[in-house]
């Protein structure tokens, strides 16, 4: 592309193909810096179409033919939305054709993009980025439209917007129409405490992201590589490392896209709210990757639960065994189909259907057994109001977290197997002080700056949960406001991981 020859014409193309859809790219930072200044310089009855035309360019950095299968995918949607939105409602099987056939084409797009690595099928480049997010955001609008929740969007451009804006195409957000097109349309003006609240959360987002998580997955990298090497204990500080590095990379994306669209006076809504303060299984799916559940709450496990059929074999279930066999029944058949689609969602293959059951098993038993573990906590003489029984309650969620990682991250329920074995059987603790610890990628010096780095996670998540830590930093005097967002970038590019041969670490959720 660049040679020593000044007569070489540039070659445009090949430069192109050379940038890469990832928030880590210097390039992309500065694409986002210079839509921000177009966007606020247009009218604002306009400014809507610099984020449109910033999206696409965005979402070429990937490919046009996947851009291509987005806008198609946006174009049978926006279709769809019409006819639903002009069709009575008194015809109800027409606009349930109309939703299902749209839905369809859709999950089936989702489907090849799913299986077309493991199934070895053909023209995995028109797979678009971010497919899982934009379909479930595209279905949720077409099931608000088909229910009267909101009118359709009669503007496909506005419409393609809402699912092709960039912050959240890599990995969510998984956006309602009815909270998001709004923002996006209207245009906004120029707040600077929205501005530096933006580059304050994508800061942290960096963060997150760069120091912690990218460095954490050099250790881990190592010793998945060949599980055989190591104990139990050593397999069990693996595994919790791995589950800091999938918190800080997810919650990292979320963080700058968050902070990206603050930039334009946008609000995302909220994935994460500290879900390693939980205390059951439950919790912990309220608080992490909020979208997602929220979107099958609302899309499978209420329409399934008040299914009329669902109902009637309740009903007669509870006349025969009880008002709580009904009750039940209730639970388990939707919280099953979710949990099962869930660990489809999540990736291919039988470990994701097992992850998905294990988690589903989990928050079944605790709702259907809670009469049970109440008395059960009673007779023990447990006060589960104690911090300290709180504390054991937010270990074990974590520890389950960690088992449910065991599960995905080998890629084969065999080795699955053998990992569990060796936590339960072959713990050989004396790798902990014999040097293998250092001989994984990092040496002590970086081991003990990583532990440093996640203790400043803990405590910034904890003063965060005593409220708003950004709040408070604006009050600080403005030389010192400056100076520490000055020293919290050069930190970033000092201890960040980079530099010379460092090929960028796309973020763990943009594969699905």
């Amino acid at each position: 592309m660049f040679t020593d020859n000044p007569y070489e014409r540039f070659d445009f193309l090949e430069w192109w193909g050379t940038l890469s859809p990832t928030f880590l790219s210097v390039t992309v930072i500065a694409f986002v810096f210079l839509l921000a200044a177009v966007y606020y310089l247009l009218p604002k009855r306009h400014r809507w179409v610099s984020l449109l035309a910033g999206s696409a360019v965005f979402y070429c950095l990937a490919g046009i033919r996947p851009l291509v299968t987005v806008l198609l995918s946006a174009f049978v949607v926006y279709c769809a939305g019409l006819l639903l939105e002009t069709t009575d409602k008194a015809f109800k099987k027409r606009r349930r054709l109309i939703l299902w056939s749209a839905a369809g084409i859709l999950l089936l797009v989702l489907a090849y993009g799913k299986l077309y690595t493991l199934l070895d099928l053909k023209f995995g480049y028109i797979i678009p980025l971010g497919i899982s997010y934009y379909t479930f955001s595209a279905i949720g609008y077409l099931a608000d439209v088909y229910w009267g929740k909101e009118k359709a969007e009669w503007n496909y451009c506005k419409l393609a917007l809402f699912l092709l804006f960039f912050p959240k195409i890599l990995q969510g957000p998984i956006a309602r129409h009815r909270t998001l097109a709004a923002q996006l349309n209207e245009g906004h003006d120029f707040a600077y405490r929205d501005f530096c609240f933006g580059l304050q959360l994508a800061v942290w987002g960096y963060f997150k992201k760069m120091v912690i998580a990218d460095r954490i997955a050099i250790f881990t990298g190592t010793v998945c590589s060949d599980y055989s090497k190591y104990g139990g204990i050593f397999l069990l500080i693996t595994f919790s490392l791995s589950v800091v590095q999938l918190y800080c990379d997810f919650s990292g994306c979320m963080d700058i896209a968050g902070g990206i669209a603050q930039m334009f006076g946008i609000r995302l809504e909220k994935n994460f709210d500290h879900p390693f303060f939980s205390k059951s299984a439950a919790e912990f799916w309220r608080r992490w990757h909020v979208t997602l559940g929220t979107w099958f709450k609302d899309y499978v496990y209420m329409p399934i639960t008040i299914n009329p059929t669902l109902l009637r074999l309740s009903g007669r279930i509870s006349k025969r065994w009880g008002r709580r066999a009904g009750r039940i029944f209730l639970t388990v058949i939707p919280l099953s189909a979710v949990w099962i689609l869930t660990g489809v969602w999540h990736g291919t293959g039988l470990s994701y259907v097992v992850w998905g059951v294990y988690w589903g098993a989990l928050i079944i038993l605790s709702s259907v057994l809670t009469p049970e573990i109440k008395k059960l906590n009673e007779r023990l003489h447990i006060d589960v109001t104690k911090k300290g029984w709180q504390m054991f309650q937010m270990v074990r969620t974590f520890l389950l977290f960690c088992i449910g990682r065991v599960i995905t991250v080998p890629g084969d329920l065999a080795a699955t197997g053998r990992i569990l074995k060796k936590m339960a059987m072959d713990l050989r603790p004396w790798q902990l002080t014999d040097g293998t610890l250092y001989m994984q990628g990092l040496d002590w010096k970086e081991f003990v700056l990583l532990l440093m780095m996640i203790g400043v996670l803990w405590f910034v998540e904890i003063q965060q949960i005593k409220g708003s830590l950004r709040e408070r930093i604006a009050g600080w005097n403005m030389a010192v406001r400056c100076a520490f967002y000055a020293w919290s970038v050069v930190f970033i590019l000092i201890f960040g991981i980079y530099g010379i041969g460092y090929d960028i670490s796309s973020f763990v959720y943009m594969q699905y």
